[in-house]
Order: structure tokens, then sequence, then C-alpha cells
């Protein structure tokens, strides 16, 4: 396939699960965390996270998840912060998958049963691709989805059926691999050749074009090869608690659009918490934190300012 690059245009935000701002020069920094420091932390900044996010904080400490399964660690970490909340959106899921199993045979060859996954969720969950910061909790209430959102609705999906899939993370996007021979790409922002997809160098960057992942700008500055080398060499598989901080990074972003800074600092805080060897979640949570700080300066928040300042004298070291 030829793709005239210089043709293609379209309005968009952002990728909500990996931006274009981490591209390039992310480094490895390892800080962990374990579960006694993370409600001191809390306790000390002015934050309000519910007690389900900070029991899920204190659970993914160790990078696994513990006390959680993937769906209650998924939605907590999208907002469903109530045990109310929690019952609601776990019962709607549920429903999803046992109508899923009453329509795809488990018989069937591992390709087969992982196109038809694909298809039922475009049929039934998945209506709209954005390109801004969605949530899990989106999928129920509206069908909107992005790439890590619709990849970790799959995941679990693909685990009760005994698949072998991974989330995989690029620079710009996500996707499922279907771990087979030869593997398979699951590209779930495309309901109709996204099983399967093929990963030439036009057919990526056309979909991510598309998308409005990446955007002409981008391939002005970046070119062409050097994008797509990007993205083919600094693909890694997530882990379920590293898609949680992508989660929370979600909410980070959100929030930072509608400027409110307390809940932006908050979530970015999550992301790093859950995933403190990832520096671009403690560069986000720098930027926000001095961003809340300005925030707490003008409204005259003297105690809370106090306390961002000395987090963030403590956080350079």
């Amino acid at each position: 396939m030829t793709t005239n690059f210089s043709k293609i245009s379209f309005t968009g935000l952002m990728c909500a699960s990996i931006s274009l701002f981490f591209l390039f020069g992310t480094n490895s920094f390892a800080q962990l965390y374990t579960p006694d420091r993370v409600p001191k932390l809390i306790d000390d900044l002015p934050v309000f996270f519910k007690p389900l996010e900070i029991q899920l904080l204190s659970d993914t400490s160790d990078g696994l998840l513990n006390s959680f399964t993937l769906l209650n660690a998924g939605l907590i970490a999208s907002g469903a912060t109530t045990p109310v909340s929690l019952s609601q959106n776990r019962r709607r899921f549920k429903y999803l998958q046992q109508h899923a199993l009453l329509s795809i045979p488990y018989l069937l060859h591992t390709e087969h049963r992982a196109a038809e996954i694909f298809y039922y969720l475009h049929r039934q969950i998945l209506r709209r691709f954005e390109t801004r910061p969605v949530t899990l909790l989106d999928l129920w209430t509206r069908g909107h989805y992005n790439c890590i959102t619709a990849s970790y609705l799959y995941f679990i999906f693909a685990r009760r059926y005994d698949l072998p899939v991974a989330v995989v993370e690029t620079p710009m996007h996500a996707y499922i691999r279907l771990n087979t021979r030869p593997s398979l790409v699951i590209e779930l922002t495309l309901p109709k050749r996204g099983f399967g997809f093929s990963q030439t160098r036009d057919d990526v960057l056309s979909n991510l074009l598309n998308a409005g992942l990446i955007t002409p700008y981008d391939l002005s500055i970046s070119g062409i090869d050097a994008l797509f080398k990007a993205y083919r060499e600094r693909q890694r598989i997530l882990t379920p608690v590293q898609i949680l901080a992508v989660f929370f990074y979600n909410r980070a972003l959100a929030a930072y659009e509608h400027r409110d800074m307390p809940y932006a600092f908050q979530y970015a805080l999550a992301a790093h918490l859950i995933h403190p060897e990832d520096a671009r979640y403690r560069r986000l949570t720098r930027n926000f934190a001095l961003a809340y700080a300005t925030a707490l300066r003008r409204d005259g928040e003297t105690e809370s300012l106090q306390a961002i300042t000395a987090f963030l004298q403590d956080f350079a070291q």
C-alpha cells in the first residue's frame, strides 16, 4: 500500500495512552516504594484519594496484583472508586462476558477464538475511538474507547479463553499481540481490518495519522523513517500493573485539560507510584506538582503549598 502522507489531515488532541511528548529521551528510573510508604506519602500531601485507590496503590507497590482481580483493578484505576460504583461497573462487565461465553464457542481454534472476541467487542461495546483521554467507564456509558482501554478489555476477555495474548506499548500507541506462530497483531482501533493488522511502515503510519495519534507536523520534524523506527524498536510488553499506571496517567491528562490541578497531580502521582521505574511518570508528576503549587500560591493555600514544596524538594533528590 502506498500512502500519500501530505494529503492526510485530521483533528485530535493526543493519544490517550502514550503521548508523543514522550517519544524520545525516556530514561529508566528505579525508585521502588514499599506498601507502608504509600499511605504515609499520601497522608503528607494535599491529595484526595479514595480508600479503594489507596488500597490499589499499596497492593501494586511490588509490581503485582495480589488482592485485586484484573477487572476490579482496572475499574478502580479508571474511576470506579466507591464500592457501589465498583459493583455496578463489575456487573455490567460480567453480563457482557457471560453473553460472550454463550456467543463464542470455547473449542474454536485459537486464532478463530481471538477473531471472534475482536468482532464481538466491536459489535457489543466498542462504538467510537477517541484520541482524548477516556477510561474503562466510558465503555459502558457511551462506548467510547482508546487504544489502551480497548486493549485491556480485550486482554481480560482473552484471558478468560486462555488465549496467549499480550498488551504491547509503543511510543505512540498500544495494541494486542496474539502469541501464536507466527504472532498476530490485533489493532482494536480498526473495527474492520484490525485483526491480523499489517505492520508495514505505510500501514502503521497511515493508521496512526488517521487515528490522530501522530500529526503531519510530527512527520515533518522527525521524518517517516525515524517515527517508524521508534515505533518498531521501542515496543514493550506491558504488565497488567503497568497498564493501570497508564489509566491513572489518562485521568491526570483529563484533569489537566479541565485545569483541575489537584487531581492532575494526584493521578500523575498514582501513575508514578504504580510504575516508578518509568521516567515519563516521574516527569509528569513533577510538572503537575509545579502547576499545583502555582495554583495553591495564587489561592493563598499556605499549608498545602508547603506540603507540595517539600514534596518537590524531596522528589528532586
